[in-house]
């Protein structure tokens, strides 16, 4: 791994290698943003459930 945050490690010299393990970092993100957009539909509609209006609650929501 790279010391310096700035910078990214050394290229790999197989590229199936590399190939894969992009395919595997993508799928893991949009399995994450999948749960974030759960979650946060799930807070919206909970403030709908205590009252909020919808365009409170979602303005609600933006700020998390």
């Amino acid at each position: 791994m790279a010391t310096d945050p700035s910078r990214s490690d050394a290229p790999r010299e197989n590229m199936h290698e590399s190939a894969k393990n992009l395919v595997m970092i993508w799928s893991s993100m949009a399995e994450v943003a999948a749960d974030i957009a759960n979650a946060k539909r799930s807070i919206f509609l909970a403030y709908v459930a205590e009252g909020f209006s919808e365009s409170q609650a979602l303005e609600l929501v933006k700020t998390i």
